[in-house]
């Protein structure tokens, strides 16, 4: 990544082919911020291939962020749809454009674009307890979903994050009114 981009301006766009090459260096650092949490395991597992970006890519639920007048992407997000809601599958920003506003204005994109495409939420999953989680989102206008109101499609997530390792005990759904 390298280069200092402060004041520099955050830039959001559809994701491209000729990113893929860019986006698993910017998971894996994200994911490294994680490395003295007991989710460490289950994230650094996840371990994004070039072919589900490729995927993410060709369906148009791909969003990247570059800062100032490089193109390289500096964060990334995709989006899905769980209960018919818009839901935010993944966004990473790459520790060295953290504090830019990069997270913000790629969260930002996500939800205008699930608005303009009719949807009346935005979900998430994430870990209670890390600050640039579920305190993050919750700054955003995200609330934590309770478990007796979560529909099938966010209680087989749940299920399937906690075969993945996950510690459930700091797991929740969070939801933002579009």
């Amino acid at each position: 990544m390298g280069g200092d981009r402060s004041g520099s301006s955050v830039r959001i766009r559809r994701g491209r082919m000729h990113d893929v090459p860019y986006l698993k260096a910017i998971e894996r650092a994200a994911t490294l911020r994680f490395r003295d949490h007991e989710a460490f395991d289950a994230f650094w597992a996840l371990n994004f291939s070039p072919a589900l970006f490729a995927h993410e890519v060709a369906h148009g639920r791909l969003w990247v962020a570059t800062v100032g007048d490089d193109d390289r992407p500096v964060g990334f997000a995709f989006t899905g749809e769980i209960d018919g809601n818009a839901h935010l599958e993944e966004i990473d920003v790459h520790p060295e454009a953290s504090g830019q506003g990069v997270g913000s204005a790629l969260l930002e994109r996500v939800a205008d674009q699930a608005r303009a495409d009719g949807y009346r939420a935005l979900t998430l999953s994430t870990l209670e307890d890390v600050p640039w989680n579920a305190p993050y989102y919750g700054r955003r206008g995200f609330t934590i979903v309770p478990l007796e109101e979560l529909t099938p499609g966010y209680r087989e997530l749940l299920q399937h994050e906690a075969e993945s390792g996950f510690p459930m005990h700091l797991r929740v759904i969070m939801r933002k009114e579009l």
